[in-house]
């Protein structure tokens, strides 16, 4: 668990990411009822203790959620429903803060054609400037995947995970070598898939039955250097086992890549 009774504590925490040196996490934190949703952020020291979380400053006004530091550690993309212009709808769109200093810049709206009005959700993108989220904007949710040509960004465009159209929260590698999605097997709950990169496009995902539990497991994150993936689970943790339709809270948890089954050339 990372870090239990600071970072993962008896509140909803889910969707980390962590500066490129690890020193730094960035991560969710919610009200029992999940109504507040804000970015919280905490850092490690050489003792490997996380200081006392805090809200950052772009947050805790608007409901914000899904903080994805880029691999170079100079933007942070994350979701919100702050009105992307005066009376426009509340509806989730992706933003950015870009490093400045110690700290972060004001959020700004990427616009068209990376947003559209239809509700767009859990930002990542590779070294290279592919980017992959979950979008609405077909109509059913999908994985849509652009990128970024020198400050504009390509069309988004919804991709299939060999012959699997279904998924979220899609966390693409640093290197662009594989995905880690989310998906709801038919009578389950949410579980973590990888699908590879091939010649042909991207592998079936797999399910990484190493991490799965009958309790909801979702918003993957890969570190910079490709060696862990941290996830969210709704497992027995912090809080004991709740009762039937009680949703559990959720705690952050960590692993090897290699542990976790994670195997693409």
């Amino acid at each position: 668990m990372l870090g239990r009774g600071v970072v993962s504590t008896d509140a909803p925490e889910f969707a980390t990411s962590f500066m490129p040196d690890g020193r730094e996490v960035y991560f969710n934190r919610a009200s029992a009822d999940r109504a507040t949703l804000q970015i919280m952020w905490a850092r490690r020291d050489a003792a490997g203790v996380w200081s006392a979380p805090e809200v950052v400053a772009f947050s805790g006004t608007f409901r914000d959620v899904d903080p994805f530091v880029t691999p170079d550690g100079r933007r942070l993309y994350f979701t919100s429903d702050r009105p992307r212009r005066p009376g426009g709808p509340r509806t989730f769109a992706t933003w950015y803060v870009e490093r400045s200093g110690a700290g972060w810049s004001a959020p700004v709206d990427p616009g068209p054609p990376l947003n559209s009005e239809a509700g767009d959700v859990f930002f990542t993108v590779a070294r290279d400037g592919e980017a992959v989220f979950t979008s609405s904007r077909g109509g059913a949710s999908r994985i849509y995947a652009t990128r970024d040509r020198g400050g504009r960004w390509d069309a988004p465009t919804p991709i299939t995970l060999g012959t699997t159209v279904d998924g979220g929260n899609p966390a693409i590698a640093p290197s662009g070598r594989f995905l880690v999605v989310v998906r709801v097997p038919a009578g389950g709950t949410p579980d973590l898939f990888v699908s590879c990169r091939t010649t042909g496009g991207w592998s079936e995902p797999r399910a990484l039955t190493a991490i799965n539990t009958p309790f909801a497991d979702f918003a993957p994150s890969v570190d910079a250097a490709e060696t862990t993936l941290t996830f969210t689970s709704e497992r027995p943790g912090v809080v004991a086992a709740q009762p039937e339709g009680v949703r559990p809270p959720g705690d952050l948890y960590q692993m090897s890549l290699t542990a976790a089954g994670v195997r693409c050339p």
